[in-house]
This record gives structure tokens, C-alpha cells and sequence, in this order.
């Protein structure tokens, strides 16, 4: 637009030759400090809706915890409005979201619009913070997280995204309640940003779908993700699910599928395919770059905590689902190339030896682990693993967020 103050200054910028950084920077300054007071005033002149409640999550999908405690509170049949702030591209697709929730797109003035009016607010991640947005005293946060038992350390300490950081720190001081499912994450939250939050033990959501992976809904998910994804009742799924690389190095996904799938097939039997699911924040870059008949390369599919429900076994690196999968007792593996040099540049909360799974370092090393696997083993490992941590997870996780979301509305009312 012409007559936008970005206009003026990036033609200032693009008709004199010197300072071009420095005229960037200015003009990027102001359209913050601009945006900061409209974003203000907007906290100020909006009214919280009492029956309204936001979700959104990192991966601008539907997905995750935010996604199961919206579950619930549809299942109840209340009136309420649910709003979900999505991806550009999940807010267009139209099944993206079920019926009875609102959708507006991520970072639009509109979700700001419904930030400002929602009495409770829903997160998975610290990504709406960095808009900044005040939160009256009329209105709840509720942190979820995206991850638990995680390997990886996200404190400021092993995080060199300022930007980031800086949104913790503001995610921290508006949040009233996380989410914990064992006594590891209340000490992971109070060591990172939420030092004075409350802690609901409730377990996580996304995970209550692992502990009845019996159940109606459990087969219903499983039987339509074998018809979508055209693979036969009686062929087993292995999911493939690294994580990222701060460095960007794509050279550490080289897992080789046939060798593996030859390996599970000796050691438990029957026919294998693998499912490749690539991390949300690098999926768009990662087309084609492991490309084999026996992939299944599922990493725009939005909920890993259906892929994980499908799997009869899982392998990653350092990605924290994996101790997500450890509820369903299943087979899980390590394969991490660059475990040392990993290790370096994120931080672990505690080493790979310590954890349940086999750990291979190369193909040769992770088809062994699968041959040689000892489930009796594999099961002790389990139950020391989640006992030494104090999870708390029962597969009632939703029902009390749900329990606590409607608390607060009727606290604010």
C-alpha cells in the first residue's frame, strides 16, 4: 500500500544507495513499535467472551494436545466457541478441522481479534508470545507443550534463537497453568520459563489415545489411516520420525529403509513398511529427499499421535514422541549418526544409554539392535524408565483439561 509509513521508508531505501541496512532495520524498528501500541490499544478496548476458548499450536495444525482437549469439549455438546488459529494452508484445506470450531489463521489481525476476547487460551508453544499481546487478569494461558520425558534441553541456555527466547520469556510471565504428565516435566518447566506457574498433573492429552490403543475409536483410526494411506491390514508399519537440526544438515537422514524392514521382518515377522515423517519445522524442504517403494512419506499428515497408534515399531534420533510411544509398550530405536556432536550443540536432560531403547549409530549397528531385541528386557527398561521419571499418564488427561478449561469460565463469568 502506498500510503503505509513500510512504503515510504522502503522507497526511501530503494531510491538512495547508502545505509540500506541501517534504513531496513529503521523501518522494521518502527513497523514493531507500531504494531506493539496497536496491539495494545486492542487488548484495552476488547471485552473477554466468556464461553470463548482459542487453541493453537506451534505447527499451525490440528494436532497435539490442543487438538484432544478440543475433542472433548465437543464430545460434551456445550456452548461453547471454540476457535483454532491454524496455518495459512490447514485454515484453507476443509477438513482440516471438525465441526463446531472456528478457524482463523495464525498471526492475522483476525486471531489477534480473538486473542484479545478469548477467556481461556490454549498453547502448545511459546509462538503466539511473540505478538505479544497482553492477557488481562480476565483471561487464562494454559501451556500444554508439545513434548514429554523429551531428551533435549529448550532452555535459554541451549538456545541461541533470541527471538525465540525472548517470546519464552514473555509466554512465562502470561502463563497461569502448564500441563505436566510427570514429575520430570514439573522440574523441565520450573528450570526453563514457567518458574511461577501452577502445575496441573492431569498427563497430556495426546496421549490418552496411546493407552487405549484397543478401544472403537483407537481401531477406527488405524483401519481409515491403512485405507488412506493404502496399506494392507496385514502389513506391519514401522514410523521413521527424526527431529531437526539446528544447523540445518540433512546428511544425518540416512537411514536405508530395505535393510531395516528386512531386519524387522526376521526378528517379529510378516511383511513392513515404513512410514517417514520428517519434523513440521522442516517438511516443506524435505520432498523427495529420501525417495524408496518401501516409504511412505506421511510428514504432511498433522497428527503424529495417530502415526504412532498405526505403528507396530518406531525409530527417531532424539525427537521427544518417541517417549510417547514408550505407553504403548511397543518396539522403539535410536538412530543417531551424530549423537556426540547433537549432544554439543542442544544439550540432553539425560544420555541416550539411560533411556529403553536399542542405540545405533550407523544401518549396519540398527539392523543388529532390531534382530537382537529382548523384549522382556525392553519391558523392565520401560517401566524403570517412566517409574524414575513419575509419569502420571492414565488416559484421563483430556477429561480434566476440559474439567479445568470450563472451571475458569465460569471463575471469569
Amino acid at each position: 500500500m502506498e500510503g503505509t509509513l513500510r512504503y515510504k521508508v522502503n522507497r526511501i531505501i530503494a531510491e538512495n544507495q547508502f545505509s540500506r541496512y541501517f534504513w531496513r532495520t529503521v523501518s522494521d524498528k518502527i513497523d514493531g513499535a507500531l504494531g506493539q501500541l496497536a496491539r495494545n490499544r486492542l487488548s484495552r478496548t476488547s471485552r473477554t467472551e466468556r464461553r470463548k476458548v482459542l487453541f493453537i499450536t506451534f505447527q499451525g495444525d490440528y494436532t497435539c494436545n490442543p487438538k484432544y482437549i478440543t475433542q472433548e469439549l465437543l464430545r460434551r455438546k456445550l456452548d461453547l466457541d471454540i476457535v483454532w488459529a491454524g496455518s495459512k494452508r490447514s485454515v484453507q484445506t476443509p477438513d482440516a478441522f471438525p465441526d463446531g470450531v472456528r478457524r482463523v489463521e495464525l498471526y492475522s489481525y483476525a486471531m489477534m481479534r480473538e486473542l484479545a476476547t478469548a477467556c481461556v487460551i490454549v498453547c502448545n508453544s511459546v509462538e503466539f508470545e511473540k505478538l505479544r499481546l497482553p492477557i488481562r487478569p480476565d483471561q487464562t494461558v494454559i501451556q500444554t507443550w508439545h513434548g514429554s520425558l523429551g531428551l533435549k534441553r529448550f532452555d535459554r541456555t541451549h538456545n541461541d534463537n533470541w527471538v525465540w527466547v525472548k517470546a519464552a520469556d514473555y509466554c512465562g510471565k502470561i502463563t497461569r497453568y502448564c500441563l505436566s504428565n510427570s514429575a520430570f516435566e514439573d522440574g523441565v518447566y520450573r528450570e526453563t520459563f514457567w518458574p511461577n506457574a501452577e502445575i496441573l498433573p492431569y498427563g497430556h492429552a495426546r496421549n490418552d489415545l496411546l493407552l487405549q490403543t484397543d478401544s472403537p475409536r483407537a481401531r477406527e483410526i488405524t483401519e481409515r489411516l491403512r485405507q488412506d494411506l493404502h496399506i494392507a491390514t496385514d502389513t506391519r508399519v514401522v514410523l521413521y520420525a527424526p527431529t531437526f537440526r539446528d544447523s540445518h544438515n540433512f546428511s544425518c537422514y540416512d537411514i536405508h529403509p530395505r535393510p531395516l524392514l528386512d531386519a524387522l521382518s526376521a526378528r517379529f515377522g510378516g511383511k513392513w513398511v515404513m512410514l517417514l515423517r520428517y519434523h513440521p519445522s522442516i517438511r516443506e524442504h524435505s520432498v523427495g529427499l529420501m525417495a524408496s517403494p518401501d516409504i511412505v512419506d506421511v510428514s504432511m499428515y498433522p497428527d503424529i499421535q495417530e502415526l504412532m497408534l498405526l505403528a507396530d515399531a518406531a525409530v527417531t534420533d532424539y525427537s521427544s514422541w518417541i517417549y510417547d510411544y514408550l505407553l504403548t509398550g511397543r518396539p522403539g530405536f535410536i538412530y543417531a549418526t551424530d549423537k556426540d556432536k547433537y549432544n554439543d550443540e542442544r544439550g540432553f536432560y539425560f544420555t541416550l544409554e539411560s533411556t529403553p531403547f536399542p542405540i545405533a549409530v550407523n544401518n549396519a549397528e540398527l539392523g543388529a539392535c532390531v534382530r537382537a531385541f529382548d523384549e522382556e528386557l525392553y519391558r523392565r527398561r520401560t517401566e524403570d524408565f517412566l517409574h524414575a521419571r513419575g509419569c502420571i499418564e492414565d488416559g484421563h488427561a483430556a477429561q480434566r483439561a476440559a474439567d479445568k478449561i470450563l472451571e475458569l469460565m465460569g471463575e471469569h463469568a
